[in-house]
């Protein structure tokens, strides 16, 4: 029984994929294939309630859903042609687990995996398990927040029932608290910290939360996840499990804990440009989302790369925005997610997901714009989900008045036989450039009818303009 999702390649016959796979598998290019079909994913965090929105995801083309681990869940998103993906929780960090009852096999967070995998591992739409979402910042995130924002304005707002020379003693330990932190006497701060507390006859709130502490309990935490990933991979072989990381971290820990996945990747939000600290790179320009694939790339060589993208505005997701937020923080536009989609795909990922959409109207432009786009990638599913071609192009970009510190990025894929070439401009800023090494395309027509552009290649060269931020998907329209 399968399920068609339709999949027209510009004019092309309609393509079908199955939602029914047996096994999940992983080629050696890195992309997903399901019931021997390769896919290119395109998920979405919210599982609407609402049967007529679920079914506009659908025919938009997405085709995974994030599901409860709940047979009635599975049932449902299959009726709508929809892979699943399900998150196992801490079940998956056997770094403190706890024997079970000594008259039932196997530990707590064992058995609880077995469970899952007993009741879910076999529903014809699971596409794949998920860790706990971000689980390595969260081991220094906690701290930071507490250690940094929180325990100052709480401690403060003991101060107006104490006594005043006390107050002036507790305002300079927090002073002295700060200097230490900005100076990375991390535990000297927290023990300070700490005794601000007990000066005022209380027990530390949060003792256990510690940045001083934070590395050691990454590194227990990695090896317990290790285990429970090597756990669930032997009672399920058949499905992959994915890790979404933090837009933060170094790589050496990224790549620590990504020995425990098989897929990775991390959500990065940057609209509005540069107004976020959203990204933990030094670009926190829309190009982020690219330099932010290849930077979990290199943390997991040879590994596939789900990016997560935004599918909200700051705002949306403020517990009391302003009027002032709202105008600052605009959510993305179409022309703004669309970039960003196409920035992560050419800078090799193999699928995208979509966070933040529980918290927008259905009814809104951003709702429509992502349904949009996502029916614009579902259309090109042939040609995202193709291998990459194996040529080696190099571009180069005509004088300007920029810096060109961010370019042209180029993806090419080989679709039976015929060679796409995906292009993305990270610059604000309109580029000519060129792209040489296109053996064998010799006379080959270009174009792409989004953007208006069309160009032959001559000498084994292609020349075109792309716009501050553009999108080409140049399809090869005659020729070879």
């Amino acid at each position: 029984m399968y399920a068609k999702v339709m999949l027209g390649l510009l004019g092309s016959a309609v393509l079908a994929f199955p939602v029914l796979a047996e096994t999940v598998t992983i080629a050696p290019d890195r992309m997903l294939t399901a019931g021997e079909k390769r896919v290119f994913v395109l998920g979405l965090y919210e599982n609407p309630t609402d049967d007529a929105v679920l079914q506009q995801v659908a025919e938009a083309g997405f085709n995974l859903v994030q599901a409860k681990a709940d047979a009635a869940a599975l049932d449902r998103l299959k009726q709508h042609g929809l892979y699943a993906w399900i998150n196992v929780g801490a079940a998956i960090d056997f770094s403190e687990d706890q024997p079970a009852d000594p008259a039932k096999a196997g530990t707590t967070n064992q058995r609880q995996l077995q469970s899952l995998a007993d009741s879910c591992g076999a529903h014809p739409a699971l596409l794949a398990w998920e860790v706990p979402d971000e689980a390595l910042w969260n081991c220094w995130y906690g701290p930071m927040r507490w250690r940094t924002e929180l325990e100052p304005k709480e401690q403060s707002l003991k101060f107006d029932a104490l006594d005043a020379a006390l107050v002036t003693q507790l305002k300079a330990d927090q002073a002295e608290v700060q200097r230490l932190w900005n100076r990375g006497d991390y535990a000297a701060a927290e023990e300070l910290a700490n005794g601000i507390w007990r000066k005022m006859n209380m027990d530390p709130p949060n003792p256990g939360l510690n940045v001083s502490e934070s590395a050691q309990k990454a590194a227990t935490m990695c090896a317990g996840m290790r285990e429970g990933y090597a756990f669930l991979k032997r009672i399920d072989p058949r499905h992959p499990i994915w890790m979404n990381h933090a837009p933060r971290n170094q790589k050496a820990q990224l790549a620590a804990f990504n020995e425990a996945a098989d897929i990775v990747g991390c959500d990065i939000y940057p609209v509005t440009e540069y107004q976020g600290g959203h990204s933990g790179l030094a670009d926190r320009s829309l190009s982020t989302v690219g330099a932010h694939t290849t930077y979990m790339q290199d943390a997991a060589p040879g590994k596939p790369v789900w990016m997560v993208i935004q599918g909200f505005g700051w705002p949306d997701i403020e517990e009391k925005p302003t009027a002032e937020s709202r105008a600052k923080n605009k959510r993305p536009t179409f022309d703004e997610s669309r970039f960003m989609a196409y920035d992560a795909i050419v800078h090799g990922a193999r699928g995208l997901l979509y966070w933040g959409t529980a918290y927008i109207e259905k009814d809104s432009d951003l709702w429509r714009d992502l349904l949009k786009l996502v029916r614009e990638l579902a259309d090109l599913q042939p040609v995202l989900s193709a291998p990459d071609a194996a040529l080696t192009v190099s571009v180069s970009l005509a004088e300007t008045w920029g810096t060109c510190d961010r370019d042209v990025q180029i993806l090419t894929k080989d679709v039976g036989g015929k060679i796409w070439i995906i292009v993305a401009n990270e610059s604000p800023d309109c580029l000519h450039y060129t792209l040489d090494g296109l053996t064998g395309l010799e006379g080959t027509l270009y174009g792409d009818s989004k953007a208006a552009r069309e160009a032959r290649v001559l000498d084994g060269k292609l020349r075109l303009a792309i716009e501050g931020h553009g999108v080409q998907v140049l399809e090869p329209r005659s020729g070879k």
